[in-house]
C-alpha cells in the first residue's frame, strides 16, 4: 500500500489475465464515509489483497461505505459483489457504464452469440476470452452519476467528469480542493491508454460496421477531446488505474495527446505510397504481431476516425480490408 495524502491510499493488485497491465491501482479514501475507487478482479485472491492492505492501516473492507467505479471493464468492477456483501457499501458508477455492470453475464452471452468470424485466425482467442469474463461477478449499481454530478465522502468530495474514449461509460473524478485527479484507464502511469476497438467489439462487428458505425463520434476522437477537457482543470497529481502517480499532470495530457497523433500521423505516412492491406499496416506500424487483438483494434481505431474525417478511401476484397490516402 502506498500512502498519497493523509486519508488517501493506493492499493496495487495483480491481474490474473494476460493482454493486459500486470497489475491495476485502487484508492482507498479514508475519513467519514470510507470509499474504494475501483474494486479489482472478482475472486478471493483480490478481496484478501484489498483486505491486507487496508489492515497495514488498521482498516478492512468491512468499514467501506462506498465504492465507485470508473468505468465497465472487469478488473474495476469485479470485486463489487464479493465487496459490497462484506460490507454492505453502496455501489457508484456512470449512467452509461451501470447497465453493463449490473448485468454483464447477460452481455457476455450476447456477445457468445454473436461472434463475427470475418477474423477466423481469433476466433479461438474470443471464445477463451469470453469463458474468462464469465467468471466475472455481476453487481447492483445503488448510484448512477453523470457529467458534473459530485460524489460526498464527507471531507473528501469528487466531481464526476466523463470521459468517454477507452471505454464509453469512463468517468474520471476530481478532488478539487487538492487538485487531485483519479484517472481510472484515461489516462495510465504505464506506456498509453488504449483506444480503439476491444475484444467484443472486434468479436460481434465486421468491418464494415466498425469503419461506417453511425455513433457520433469515434473512440480516438472521444478520447482526445476528454484529454483535451482534463488539461483545463487545475492539476497536481494524476491517480491511474494502472501504474504509479503521476507528479507531472499537464506533461502526461501533453504527451499522451501527442503519442496517439503521431501515431495517426504515422499510418498516414505509410498510406502515402501504396494501398495496404489492414494486416499489412499492422505489421509496418508495429512490427512483430504481439497481442494481436490490440493491435487490430488500435489500428482499426485510427482508420475509422480517418474515414470519418475523409482522409483515406477502404475497400474490401475477398474478406480482406484494403486502405489507401484519399487524393484530390
Amino acid at each position: 500500500m502506498r500512502k498519497i495524502r493523509n486519508n488517501l491510499y493506493q492499493i496495487t493488485l495483480d491481474l490474473p489475465f494476460p493482454f493486459s497491465n500486470p497489475s491495476v491501482s485502487i484508492y482507498y479514501i479514508d475519513g467519514e464515509r470510507p470509499a474504494l475507487i475501483d474494486s479489482g478482479f472478482s475472486g478471493g485472491e483480490t478481496i484478501r489483497g484489498i483486505n491486507s492492505q487496508l489492515n497495514e492501516i488498521g482498516r478492512s473492507l468491512e468499514d467501506l461505505s462506498v465504492i465507485i467505479n470508473t468505468h465497465e471493464h472487469i478488473e474495476h468492477f469485479g470485486g463489487n459483489r464479493e465487496i459490497k456483501e462484506m460490507s454492505a457499501a453502496s455501489i457508484t458508477a456512470s449512467s452509461k457504464a451501470a447497465p453493463m455492470i449490473e448485468k454483464y453475464h447477460t452481455y457476455i452471452n450476447g456477445v457468445r452469440n454473436r461472434v463475427h468470424t470475418f477474423d477466423p485466425e481469433m476466433k479461438d482467442f474470443m471464445n477463451w476470452y469470453l469463458d474468462f469474463n464469465s467468471t466475472v461477478d455481476e453487481s447492483p449499481v445503488d448510484r448512477v452519476v453523470d457529467d458534473g454530478d459530485v460524489i460526498d465522502l464527507g471531507k473528501t468530495k469528487l466531481r464526476v467528469i466523463e470521459t468517454p474514449g477507452h471505454a464509453y461509460g469512463h468517468v474520471c473524478l476530481y478532488d478539487e480542493e487538492r487538485q487531485i485527479l483519479f484517472t481510472g484507464d484515461h489516462i495510465i502511469g504505464t506506456g498509453t491508454t488504449f483506444v480503439g476497438f476491444g475484444w467484443r467489439e472486434l468479436a460481434t462487428k465486421g468491418i464494415t460496421d466498425i469503419l461506417y458505425s453511425d455513433d457520433e463520434h469515434d473512440n480516438l476522437s472521444s478520447y482526445l477531446d476528454s484529454l483535451k477537457r482534463l488539461s483545463s482543470l487545475d492539476l497536481k497529481l494524476l491517480l491511474p488505474g494502472h501504474g504509479l502517480p503521476i507528479e507531472t499532470p499537464y506533461e502526461k495530457i501533453e504527451g499522451d495527446w501527442e503519442k496517439k497523433l503521431a501515431r495517426e500521423r504515422m499510418l498516414l505516412d505509410l498510406l502515402s505510397e501504396e494501398e495496404l492491406s489492414l494486416d499489412e499496416i499492422i505489421s509496418r506500424a508495429y512490427g512483430k504481431k504481439t497481442r494481436p487483438h490490440l493491435l487490430r483494434g488500435s489500428v482499426l481505431g485510427y482508420l475509422a476516425r480517418l474515414n470519418r474525417a475523409g482522409k483515406i478511401t477502404v475497400r474490401i476484397e475477398e474478406n480482406t480490408l484494403f486502405v489507401s490516402l484519399k487524393r484530390g
